[in-house]
């Protein structure tokens, strides 16, 4: 009876120990892929940029046009033509005329300068979709690459357990183990195998995702990943407030809206102002002196019955200037927050991963290798052993994870900023890495 259940726990650890089914490695390594290439790559090419881009191209003409006079007016009249007679030429009067409207004075330069913020606050959403996809970019390398290097260390582990399975297969087969320490072996490489594919459905989740923010085919094959840097230099949170403050694009483009909806205010009280019209011709007349016509005429804007259309439109305009200044007050108690937020974790991810670095991945490894050699000698059992394996694993996977949100916070703080954090380091004081 002992004999077959030997044959079933092999059995079944031959089964843990095969690889994967239909695991294969690409023919061909894509190139490497480094984080400066992935944003090159994704501010050049990413389709909302692109688009936004074309928005703004467009918004730039639109100046011209608003300075522009409106096109004007020929006419022709024919008077006195008798109702007897199809012929035009018996008519007693012709009429040739050209008329142009004039806005009044001033109007056509407000105009223009309506048009000029509309262009600049396409200009402010290129940046700021910029710096948003930018952050996305910086996620998604940073999520792809803990994924990669997650199932690396699985995999590692994965050899470690192996042996230790081989040990504990040996030493069943001396009688001086139970069956039950090869089958923990067993369950534990299976639990390892469970690991490795949701690591592997997030890394392939995190390549689809990278691809969309490139332009690339959302299945092409991403080469190797830089490895996330383990330290951030931080300027002063005051200098970095200050900084959000002055360049942040989202608040550039609450104050273009707010100098935009000035404008806005400025083109409607200019409608106050009369328009002009002015028309000359000449006027055929057969059998008699020919003649020039001339007319003028001017708009009464403020009339009775107009005047009130006028002034609901400028206390529109006066209410949406209002809301544009309290929406970019918050804006910037918005930015502060985030600065803030963002700040806090970059410092939190960063000493955690110096702390995992320096302490817990090392003396992990001393408590895994002192149990390997307790468990060749019986001073411990299997469930031991594989409880430090499993903490070295944890830890591990921890510091990754660790490097992985000190580059997503950090580039929320970037966002958050406006500015890369090595451009505000260079121009101010850092802050040393955290002990």
């Amino acid at each position: 009876m002992v004999n077959r259940i030997g044959w079933v726990a092999a059995g079944l650890l031959a089964t843990a120990l095969a690889p994967a089914v239909g695991a294969q490695e690409p023919p061909v390594a894509p190139p490497p892929l480094s984080l400066q290439a992935a944003l090159d790559e994704a501010l050049e090419h990413n389709p909302t940029l692109v688009a936004l881009r074309r928005e703004h191209e467009a918004a730039t003409t639109r100046p011209a046009q608003a300075l522009s006079l409106p096109p004007p007016m020929i006419e022709a009249q024919i008077w006195q033509w008798p109702i007897n007679t199809i012929n035009p030429a018996d008519a007693n009067m012709y009429m040739f005329m050209i008329g142009q409207e004039l806005p009044g004075r001033g109007k056509r330069a407000l105009r223009e300068s309506l048009a000029v913020k509309d262009a600049g606050l396409a200009d402010a959403d290129v940046a700021v979709a910029a710096r948003a996809v930018v952050g996305e970019v910086k996620r998604a390398y940073a999520t792809l690459y803990l994924a990669r290097r997650s199932r690396e260390v699985i995999e590692d582990h994965l050899t470690l357990v192996r042996q230790l399975a081989d040990v504990s297969h040996a030493k069943y087969e001396t009688g001086r183990i139970s069956q039950q320490d090869v089958l923990k072996a067993v369950v534990e490489l299976s639990r390892l195998h469970e690991e490795i594919i949701g690591v592997e459905e997030r890394a392939r989740l995190a390549e689809a995702e990278l691809n969309a923010l490139l332009d690339r085919p959302v299945g092409a094959p991403i080469g190797a990943l830089a490895e996330p840097r383990a330290r951030v230099a931080l300027p002063a949170l005051s200098e970095l407030e200050a900084r959000a403050l002055d360049a942040q694009p989202e608040l550039t483009a609450a104050r273009l809206a707010v100098e935009r909806a000035e404008a806005a205010l400025a083109v409607e009280e200019s409608e106050y102002k009369p328009d002009f019209f002015v028309q000359g011709g000449y006027m055929v007349m057969p059998g008699m002196t020919d003649a020039w016509t001339a007319r003028a005429g001017i708009t009464w804007p403020k009339a009775p019955w107009s005047r009130g259309r006028l002034d609901a439109k400028v206390a529109e305009a006066t209410a949406d200037v209002a809301a544009r200044r309290a929406a970019l007050a918050a804006a910037e108690r918005a930015v502060r927050l985030a600065v803030e937020r963002a700040y806090v974790r970059v410092q939190a991810a960063q000493a955690r991963a110096v702390l995992i670095r320096t302490s817990l991945v090392p003396q992990s490894t001393q408590a895994l290798d002192v149990s390997r050699v307790a468990y060749q000698t019986d001073r411990v059992d299997f469930l031991s052993l594989i409880d430090n394996q499993r903490v070295l694993l944890a830890v591990q996977l921890d510091y990754d994870r660790a490097l992985a949100d000190l580059e997503q916070a950090a580039a929320d703080l970037e966002r958050a900023v406006g500015v890369d954090l090595d451009a505000a380091a260079s121009a101010g004081t850092t802050q040393g890495e955290p002990r």
